[in-house]
């Protein structure tokens, strides 16, 4: 999901001139600074400007009597506003660090410097956190309700969060707005669909078919959302791979009379089976044109194409997205699954269910970025719980305290002991090589524990007398 891009308009000072200019908010200062340099050496007495800094070991940016800013941050992460004085100097030129001599002058400076400040954009996103809580709560009311005119009710909050989520996008170019209210359309898409089928006594009343329908209902809607807003369509497809998976194993419950964990097995064996594809998809679905590589001296000679550069990178970070919004997808689905793998209870459900979440743990770390490693970190962790549950659950009571509690400070360990001794340091390419094979073995092993857990070797047995 892209954000509008702001500009923040600055003062710089050089050795040799001042220039008021606007900056991109969301670009990192390095990537700013060659611009800056050309443009002061083409002020008057800016002939030996990049040599004077080339001398000096380079130019940095700083606040009066400030540190130098990291050039790794963008404006944005430096909290620089519009009417700020920043100065372009030499590294060896950067000074010591102001001295204060009034402690409130001091202490105002340190505010103003504080991370984590209360801003225009914190209250924007609390806006929208507290709207989003309060629409889904008449969703859930609706259920709750679950009468005809609850259901009517939720179709028509559905078509009218459709209809602000094409007005934000496509006539305000707010696109995070637009994002939020078609995923609350999908919300109360879900909520109609449970509703569709007859009125609901109560809320523990919800079927397999009334699920089947919501999740229908809330594909569709996804899918009309990410045509509606193609800058998040990587959201809604995630959301339509969710609701199609859930439509799925509804269906699983409703006509072969499978448990739910039985059908969660199998969405999650799918969607894992699935992963090896996604990023190819991605770079499909992101329309990146495929590399031509030359198969002779001739092609080689003869090779003139030329690749748009800025259609290359708008659409490989579109395609990072659309493998994103598949991941996201698929730790839901996984997790989910997992969880009701480990409240299922027998042997073959916990040890399926034990392998998902190892599974997750080790796919995590495949991918570079936050936004494609974390819903697999929160999926096994979601497992983890689950099955820490399930042993309180179905554990006698007279020792399970006592393995739970081991089990909890033995896994902590682990994790402080990766945090201590593995995290950031150089691991030999053996080790990687093994949790590969390992990680191989694993996911072979998902299909026959998905057979136990639907009773087919039982089956077998029983067929063959």
């Amino acid at each position: 999901m892209a954000l509008t891009n702001q500009l923040c308009r600055v003062t710089v000072v050089a050795p040799n001139t001042r220039m008021d200019i606007a900056l991109p908010d969301h670009v990192r200062l390095c990537d700013l600074q060659s611009d800056l340099l050309s443009h002061a050496a083409e002020g008057p007495g800016g002939d030996d400007l990049l040599d004077d800094g080339a001398d000096a070991g380079g130019w940095v940016l700083t606040r009066l009597g400030g540190a130098p800013l990291d050039p790794q941050l963008t404006p944005r992460q430096h909290d620089i506003v519009d009417g700020e004085e920043l100065y372009l100097v030499p590294v060896t030129d950067t000074g010591p660090q102001a001295v204060f001599d009034d402690i409130i002058d001091a202490m105002a400076t340190a505010n103003q410097k504080r991370e984590r400040k209360w801003r225009t954009g914190s209250s924007r996103r609390f806006g929208i956190g507290f709207a989003i809580a309060a629409i889904l709560g008449s969703a859930v009311a609706c259920v709750a309700s679950g009468t005809t005119v609850a259901m009517w009710t939720a179709t028509a909050l559905c078509a009218t969060a459709l209809l602000a989520a094409l007005i934000f996008a496509r006539a305000l170019g707010r696109v995070t707005e637009a994002a939020v209210m078609g995923l609350l359309a999908c919300g109360y898409a879900l909520a109609a669909g449970v509703l569709a089928l007859a009125p609901l006594a109560t809320i523990a009343d919800v079927s397999a078919p009334r699920l089947m329908v919501g999740g229908a209902a809330v594909a569709v809607i996804a899918v009309a959302s990410g045509i509606g807003v193609p800058t998040a369509a990587p959201i809604f497809s995630a959301t339509a791979i969710c609701g199609t998976a859930l439509a799925g194993a509804a269906a699983l419950c409703a006509f072969v009379d499978a448990a739910p964990a039985q059908a969660g097995s199998v969405a999650a064996a799918v969607v894992l089976g699935l992963i090896p594809a996604m990023p190819m998809l991605a770079f499909r679905v992101a329309r990146l044109p495929m590399p031509t590589i030359p198969r002779s001296p001739q092609q080689l000679r003869a090779d003139t194409n030329i690749v748009d550069s800025q259609m290359a990178l708008r659409r490989s970070e579109r395609a990072d997205e659309h493998l994103s919004g598949l991941l996201t997808a698929t730790a839901i689905i996984s997790g989910t699954a997992t969880v009701y793998l480990a409240l299922h209870g027998t042997l073959a459900a916990i040890l399926l269910a034990s392998l998902l979440t190892v599974l997750a743990f080790m796919r995590a770390r495949i991918f570079p970025t936050v936004r494609q490693r974390l819903p697999f970190l929160l999926a096994a962790t979601a497992g983890l719980a689950g099955l820490a549950l399930s042993a309180w659950v179905h554990w006698p009571p007279e020792y399970r305290f006592v393995l739970l509690v081991a089990g909890l400070v033995a896994t902590a360990a682990i994790a402080l002991g990766y945090v201590l001794g593995v995290a950031g340091k150089p691991i030999a390419p053996t080790w990687g090589r093994l949790v590969d094979i390992l990680e191989v073995i694993l996911f072979v092993a998902v299909v026959p524990l998905t057979l136990w857990v639907w009773d087919a070797y039982w089956w077998v047995r029983t067929v063959n007398g």
